[in-house]
């Protein structure tokens, strides 16, 4: 049998553990959290999982760790270094390291645990219902056979893109980060329904469905410029709307945005390089 420890097991760990015990109940999955209160809501939410917290035992990340076949680390990245060096002795050689934490580098990792495999993830939030993007980023320690099985562990919560770490930075710009850009262009558009007469709920309420019902059809239909094509005839109302945005600059602020992100996420590796490093 699989065990999974999840050591810090915040929002994007239960996520991705709902997402991986949906696919397969029976594996052996020992979560922890810092307070004994998180520690109830989360065996409340994972009821096939051991949870412990560090409050109650402060054993817990070391006993959930040992002999553990994966080990997923969801601590913020500026405790990485104090959480691995803590679970050093009682990490098995072939236990996998696999990080969840932006900005920390594989190099950085493995100067922690030399001992392991190490593999980067970067999921973002639909991650939650299933629908998330997982990046999946393996060391050269990381056999074949090893990503195959994580892939299909992590695949209950989503699509899982395997990478290579110098990738990240790109996937972190249009996916991890790139969720909040469709939430905010929903602001945006809800707030011009307002502007223009619409109640909030009712302008909500069609933001909303129009988002599910644009994504639903791209999936079907996995090709934006054709579906844009399709709906923006000559002379009409989309193609009105669609100008708009051309004339303001969308394609070079989107790219901008998600330069920034992946940017932001190298300089993330450098400031938590120089914590982890000294």
């Amino acid at each position: 049998m699989t065990t999974i420890a999840s050591i810090g097991t915040g929002n994007m760990g239960t996520a991705l553990l709902k997402g991986i015990l949906s696919a397969d109940e029976k594996l052996d999955v020992r979560a922890t959290t810092n307070s004994a209160a998180s520690a109830k809501r989360l065996a409340a939410e994972l009821p096939n999982a051991t949870v412990t917290s560090v409050e109650d035992d402060a054993e817990a990340n070391r006993k959930a760790a040992e002999g553990a076949d994966f080990v997923f680390l969801g601590v913020k990245p500026w405790m990485m270094a104090e959480t691995v060096r803590d679970l050093s002795p009682s990490l098995n050689a072939g236990s996998v390291l696999v990080s969840m934490a932006a900005g920390v580098a594989m190099a950085d990792l493995a100067t922690l645990a030399p001992q392991n495999p190490i593999v980067r993830i970067m999921p973002n939030t639909p991650s939650s219902i299933g629908h998330g993007v997982i990046a999946l980023a393996p060391s050269a320690k990381v056999d074949g056979t090893t990503v195959d099985t994580l892939r299909t562990l992590l695949s209950g919560a989503g699509l899982v893109v395997a990478l290579d770490e110098a990738e990240i930075p790109a996937m972190t710009g249009i996916s991890g980060s790139g969720v909040a850009y469709f939430f905010l262009l929903a602001e945006t558009m809800i707030a011009a329904g307002m502007k223009m007469g619409l109640s909030e709920e009712t302008a909500k309420q069609m933001v909303v469905a129009t988002a599910d019902g644009a994504g639903r059809l791209l999936t079907e239909k996995p090709d934006p410029s054709a579906q844009r094509q399709a709906v923006s005839s000559k002379g009409g109302t989309t193609l009105a709307g669609l100008q708009t945005f051309i004339d303001a600059g969308l394609f070079d602020t989107t790219a901008a945005a998600a330069q920034a992100a992946g940017d932001r996420s190298l300089e993330m590796e450098k400031e938590n390089s120089e914590v982890i490093n000294g």
